[in-house]
């Protein structure tokens, strides 16, 4: 700005200098042209074409913002284009996550289209799985079909409906089998899921897929579900091979990671490989990716390596971007929060610490809260009211069994207290230990309680006097 001030001062002196000058030495001119005469002197006969340039070169920019205004719109076009594109491939991908399938295609169709990407397209047509072909009992109806083949050709349809009047008297069978089959049940049967959870502990993990296709085929499985059984099973070998061949461990994680995209086991097994070789652009592209499905501070900290040289200013930015994409879960307000503190920027941290504890009470939140209040003049005692709350706070999120339970610290296909198969989530114990062990003092096969044990046990067992009642 000063370099542009000082050209205008060089430039404008002459022009000063000029018009001082012919203020003394005004002089005259006259000017004849076709019977007209004008007169004047130098500094009108200068002023006026001097305006004269102004408008010319007012006119020769106005054409050109109006030759520019076409490729500015096609811009804005397509900048909407890609807007909307991208908001439909999100979409695509919450709807084939919650397992509606057709809209998933749809929407990712769309998405392609929008985009103008046939290779999205063709990405978003091998990871989201083709509607599965409806059950026989949905095409046992004979009415329906009768009718609606009778109206294709003429007497043969209606001689070959004709005979089965017992099938028309007796609607009872279709009605509940049309109603059962167009959604699976939320959960399995006990007997699927303990088919699943034995394939699991003993490594058959063919057949624990074989298991998956089986009880999803015969209707009892929801795709959501299969698609987290599938990501288990594909993890767990993951798991193994992560020693003996680290490049099969990382593919399989991929694997178990495309099939169900809010896997946090399988991201973290990729972010480690990712952040341990040093590409940071892939790992923060996973990061970006499953923090929309499943935000969790162990992702963060599996990419802390990655920011280690980045200054607060920066981390603060970073974090305040992915508490926008998940603005319901507390995670990210708190990664942020925590940030703000760091950089001392009080204000942006309340604001996401407030937000956090808002949507759940978290002993970091309160902790970082009492820090902020201690800043305050006079904020001992709302302190001492945040130190009181983060005592009283839930437990920080850890590996839970959610079946019994039992905490680990690490992830595992199935429970080792007990043995309940895909049922380890990363998610806050129910209840908060007096003395938590620290993870490097205690195997994480002590961290399960062993107090609820007693209790189930007795319940399955009046359950199962009930049931012989």
């Amino acid at each position: 700005m000063l370099l542009r001030l000082i050209v205008l001062l060089i430039f404008m002196s002459p022009v000063v200098a000029a018009t001082l000058w012919f203020s003394d030495n005004a002089g005259t001119v006259q000017v004849e042209w076709l019977g007209w005469y004008v007169d004047t002197n130098i500094p009108v006969l200068l002023g006026i074409l001097l305006a004269v340039f102004m408008l010319f070169s007012g006119l020769t920019r106005l054409s050109a913002l109006v030759a520019d205004l076409p490729a500015k719109l096609g811009k804005s076009r397509q900048a909407r284009g890609r807007e909307k594109g991208m908001l439909a491939l999100l979409a695509a991908l919450d709807a084939a996550e919650s397992g509606d399938v057709g809209d998933g295609r749809r929407l990712g169709a769309e998405a392609a289209r929008l985009l103008d990407s046939p290779e999205l397209a063709a990405r978003l047509d091998r990871l989201i799985p083709r509607p599965a072909a409806p059950p026989a009992a949905t095409l046992r109806p004979e009415p329906a079909k009768g009718r609606l083949f009778a109206k294709k050709p003429p007497a043969p349809p209606v001689v070959e409906r004709e005979p089965p009047p017992p099938v028309k008297a007796a609607p009872p069978p279709a009605p509940v089998a049309v109603v059962e089959t167009p959604g699976a049940p939320a959960d399995p049967s006990a007997e699927d899921a303990a088919a699943f959870a034995a394939k699991l502990r003993d490594g058959e993990w063919a057949a624990a897929q074989a298991c998956i296709d089986a009880t999803l085929s015969a209707g009892r499985l929801s795709p959501a579900l299969a698609a987290r059984w599938r990501a288990v099973v594909l993890q767990g070998q993951a798991c193994l091979d992560s020693q003996d061949d680290p490049a099969r461990s990382l593919r399989l994680a991929r694997e178990a990671l495309a099939a169900d995209p809010g896997f946090l086991p399988a991201a973290l097994h990729v972010l480690r490989q990712e952040v341990s070789e040093g590409r940071r652009s892939e790992a923060e592209a996973v990061l970006a990716a499953v923090w929309r499905s499943a935000p969790a501070r162990i992702l963060l900290e599996t990419c802390a390596p990655l920011w280690h040289e980045d200054d607060a200013e920066s981390r603060l930015k970073r974090l305040e971007a992915l508490a926008e994409w998940a603005p319901h879960d507390p995670e990210g307000h708190l990664a942020a929060g925590e940030a703000a503190v760091a950089a001392a920027k009080w204000g942006v941290a309340r604001r996401h610490l407030m937000a956090a504890l808002k949507i759940a009470p978290d002993a970091l939140g309160c902790r970082l809260m009492a820090e902020i209040e201690d800043k305050e003049p006079g904020g001992a005692e709302r302190a001492e009211i945040w130190r009181r709350r983060e005592r009283e706070a839930a437990a920080a999120p850890t590996w839970v069994c959610e079946a019994c339970g039992a905490t680990s610290g690490s992830w595992a296909p199935y429970c080792s207290a007990c043995g309940a198969g895909a049922a380890i989530q990363w998610t806050r114990p129910a209840h908060k230990p007096e003395n938590p062990p620290t993870p490097a003092s205690v195997p994480p096969s002590a961290e399960a309680p062993p107090a609820p044990a007693e209790p189930r046990v007795s319940r399955i067992q009046a359950e199962s006097k009930i049931e012989k009642l």
